[in-house]
Parts: C-alpha cells; sequence; structure tokens
C-alpha cells in the first residue's frame, strides 16, 4: 500500500501543477487581481487611471463592482492620452458612449487561433475577437483574471462605430440619397412636445437592416444625379391615386414606394470586401446589379457591416421589376364559407419525382364556386400570366382534361355581387380582349399554361379569383406573374 500510494502521490502534484500551467496560459497568471473585482482593479492600477478616470464618469462603474461576469478591455494611459485629441471626454455621452464599448457582457478570453466570436458591449455593439485580437487591435497583455471576470490590455482603445444608418445620415448628409431616407421620419408637434413617426413598411423593409447589430450588411451611397436619374426611371412602375402630400395616407403616394423600393436596392446582406465588389451583387430584395469599374470613391467601416461611396451603380429594369407568384396554397376567401370538407391542400411528387404542393376543390356541388387570391406589390405594367395544375397522378380523384377559369378585380365597377366585380379586361391567350382567362388543365402536364395578359394600372395589390367551369373541380399549383419591359 505504501508503495502505490508513494507513486500516486507524485502523480497526482504533477496534474494538479499541468492542470494550473493551462489554467494560467487560457485565463492569466494568478496574481493578486484575481481577488479584486474588475472596478479594483481598473482603480487600483496606475496604468489604468486614466480609464479609470473615464469609467467613473461614465456611470458604468457600479456594474463593473458586482458578482455578474464581464470582460473589460482597458486602454493604457497612453492610449487614453491620445485618443483626446479625437473624443470631447468633457461631454458625457461621449464619455458613455466610449467607455461602454469596452465592457462586454458575459467573459471572452482570446486565442490567437480561434475563429471570429462576436461578443456585445454596453452599448449593443459587438467587438469581434478574432485570432488574438479586438477588432483587429493585438493585446498587450491578454486573459487576466478577477473575481467577477476577465480582463485584456489595449495600447490603442477600441473605435466606437456607428451603424450603417446612422453612418449615412452623418456622413452623407448632403445628398440627395440622404434626403430621401430622412423623408421617412417624419415630425409633428403636439401641445409643445414634438413627437416622431416612421412608417412601419419602411422600418421593416429598409432601415431594420440598416440598424441591426446582430448581422452584417454593405450599403452604397451614389452621386445625386445617378439617384434621382433612378428613382425618375422607376418611378411610372409605381403610380398610385393618393395625392402627394396627404396626411390621410402619407404612406400610400407614388413618391414613398418609390424611395422605399429604390432604397432597398442599396443594401446587399455581408461585410463585403473591395474585391467583391467586381462580381454581380444581389440586394437584400433581390435585385442583381454590378459596380461599374472606376466607380469607387471610399469606404466606411460601420458597427454593422461597411459603407461604401460610388459613383453609380449599374441597376438593370428588367431586374428592378419583378416577377410575382401567386401560390395555390395561399387563399384568402372563397365564394362560400362551407365547402372546407371539399377542400384540400396537397403535398405531392410529379411524375420528376419533385415536391409541390398545391390547393384541390372538388365535389362541392356549387356553380361558379371560386377561391380568392391577392397579387401583392404589383407594379403598373403589362404581365403575361401562367399557370401550374398537375393532375391525374395515382390517387387523383380528377383524371380527366377540365377546364376553370381566373378573373381579376375591376375596381370600376359597381355590383351588388362579388363575382361580378371581378371582370377587369384582359387579353386571352389567343390574343382574343376577354373578361377572364381559360385555364384548361390536361392530365399529367407538368408544364405552365400560357393564359394570357393582365394590366396593372396602379402600384398595389391584384385581387382575383379562381373559378370552377359549373360545378367542376378546382386545381392551382400557382399563377406566375411576368412583367413585359420594354
Amino acid at each position: 500500500m505504501k508503495k502505490i500510494l508513494n507513486y500516486i502521490v507524485p502523480m497526482l502534484c504533477i496534474c494538479l501543477a499541468s492542470c494550473n500551467d493551462k489554467w494560467e496560459e487560457h485565463f492569466g497568471k494568478d496574481d493578486a487581481n484575481t481577488q479584486k473585482n474588475l472596478f479594483e482593479v481598473v482603480s487600483s492600477t496606475t496604468e489604468y487611471s486614466a480609464f479609470a478616470e473615464l469609467l467613473e464618469k461614465s456611470g458604468y462603474a457600479e456594474s463593473l463592482k458586482a458578482s455578474k461576469n464581464y470582460t473589460v478591455l482597458i486602454p493604457t494611459n497612453e492610449a487614453i492620452n491620445a485618443a483626446k485629441n479625437q473624443y470631447n471626454f468633457n461631454d458625457t455621452s461621449v464619455v458613455r458612449s466610449f467607455v461602454g464599448y469596452h465592457l462586454i457582457n458575459s467573459i471572452y478570453s482570446v486565442n490567437d487561433n480561434t475563429d471570429t466570436v462576436k461578443a456585445l458591449n454596453f452599448r449593443n455593439k459587438y467587438v469581434e475577437f478574432t485570432r488574438g485580437t479586438f477588432d483587429g487591435i493585438q493585446p498587450t497583455a491578454k486573459n487576466l483574471t478577477a473575481s467577477n471576470g476577465l480582463y485584456h490590455v489595449i495600447g490603442q482603445p477600441l473605435k466606437p462605430l456607428s451603424n450603417i444608418f446612422t453612418l449615412v445620415k452623418t456622413e452623407f448628409e448632403n445628398t440627395k440619397q440622404v434626403e430621401a431616407i430622412s423623408s421617412f421620419d417624419t415630425a409633428y408637434v403636439e401641445n409643445g412636445e414634438t413627437f416622431y413617426k416612421s412608417s412601419p413598411v419602411w422600418m421593416s423593409e429598409v432601415r431594420r437592416n440598416m440598424t441591426t447589430e446582430n448581422r452584417k450588411y454593405t450599403y452604397f451611397v451614389i452621386d445625386d444625379a445617378n439617384f434621382e436619374a433612378e428613382l425618375n426611371k422607376l418611378t411610372p412602375f409605381f403610380k398610385t391615386n393618393y395625392v402627394e402630400g396627404n396626411t390621410h395616407r402619407p404612406d400610400s403616394t407614388t413618391t414613398f414606394f418609390t424611395k422605399k423600393f429604390l432604397l432597398r436596392d442599396f443594401i446587399v446582406e455581408g461585410d463585403l470586401l473591395e474585391n467583391q465588389l467586381n462580381s454581380e451583387l444581389t440586394s437584400i430584395s433581390g435585385t442583381k446589379f454590378t459596380i461599374p469599374s472606376g466607380s469607387l470613391i471610399s469606404r466606411h467601416k460601420a458597427s454593422n457591416g461597411v459603407v461604401y461611396r460610388v459613383h453609380s451603380i449599374d441597376f438593370q429594369l428588367q431586374n428592378q421589376i419583378k416577377e410575382k407568384i401567386v401560390l395555390g396554397v395561399n387563399p384568402i376567401g372563397y365564394k362560400q364559407t362551407d365547402k372546407r370538407g371539399n377542400t384540400y391542400f396537397r403535398d405531392k411528387r410529379d411524375t420528376l419525382g419533385n415536391l409541390y404542393q398545391d390547393i384541390q376543390i372538388h365535389g362541392h356541388n356549387v356553380t361558379a364556386f371560386y377561391a380568392k387570391y391577392r397579387v401583392t406589390g404589383m407594379n403598373v405594367i403589362r404581365y403575361k400570366v401562367y399557370g401550374r395544375a398537375i393532375m391525374g397522378l395515382p390517387g387523383d380523384p380528377q383524371t380527366a382534361t377540365f377546364t376553370q377559369y381566373v378573373h381579376f378585380l375591376d375596381p370600376n365597377l359597381i355590383a351588388p355581387n362579388e363575382v361580378d366585380l371581378y371582370k377587369r379586361p384582359v387579353v386571352n391567350h389567343l390574343g382574343v380582349n376577354d373578361t377572364r382567362f381559360t385555364f384548361g388543365v390536361q392530365p399529367l402536364n407538368h408544364g405552365e399554361v400560357y393564359l394570357g395578359e393582365v394590366s396593372q394600372n396602379q402600384y398595389g395589390n391584384l385581387p382575383l379569383l379562381v373559378m370552377s367551369n359549373g360545378t367542376g373541380p378546382i386545381i392551382l399549383e400557382y399563377l406566375r406573374f411576368v412583367p413585359i419591359i420594354q
């Protein structure tokens, strides 16, 4: 037994020493500061006195005294002194922003071999820990321990970055493009108090992508003449009947829709490098475009991506005015509501093994039964319309050729019966003027069927019906609307 103990005890000591070495390698050496909280570390170290002063002024000092774990990136006195030329540390808001950028929730160590980790700081911005650096800044000391977290020492401070939205409005406020951005944020005074209001559609489709911090985007700002040329090119496709400047529906005017549409196409997902600008790019709305050679003027880093100032962007109209698709499985209503038992939403495979979804309505015994649909965001243009409906597969109750019809709402009509409102003039598949499309469905035809042309006279929704022939069935996978670009 004694021999065994003589063997085990030395080995245990070696293991404990080895573990301690690994801990020190990962989190810094054990010293007196491990017993201090992060505030005490900062305030008691002469080399950090300048940051300690700013910490007290920022209002964040109490947070670092708490038991919750944090990571602090501590600029040295020399780093703070050098930063005084860039920041007004007499302004409390500036101090709070500066200090908060160096305080991070939770514990983050650094490792030269670790890929990028995004750490959220007190200013709700992300600091990137990449292969031993913080936003590209090498620490002079790292992975040092305190009782409530870790701290790293840096020889230059992190630069608080603005998000894309703030950067663009600050750096390029006198451009036509930023004027258009600012026009979506309106202010009004009531009882001496100023209220700010933004359109929910503008916020969700455009601005949110410029302000979100948990994803990276690339934004482009172009010359005034080119911005206005693009705006003028698109305006005819977004015509509405709402008068410009009206206070009842300011978010429904031609100008509103045109600006919103164009501004969305300056945003690309991802933090693009300069050499990536030579490729075809795709905006968050799916518009493909290119940056002409020699167009780049400057690059500006933002907290959530990058902004490029360029002379122009090459947008092709056929990429901007896009096709629309209505899925059969997304009806918004029916002729009557008591035929749910005759309505089937199907997941099927065609003869090629491709999965698709459709709607089938049969056995309803209602003459001219119909399902209602709505195409959204239709531009002022003429569309070619195609449809796909597959039947005759194993298990289908319908195996014989049948006809169904597609009708479109005519807003100029007034009638007591709903169905009589859906008689918009169209050109059918034979090239003849009509008030409906005839949609013939053939067994096992997996190809699209050309139905005809329909015109949209103002930007917005296009309501339509898919109607049975007599008491016959309705089957629809989709209708596809392809704009005719002259």
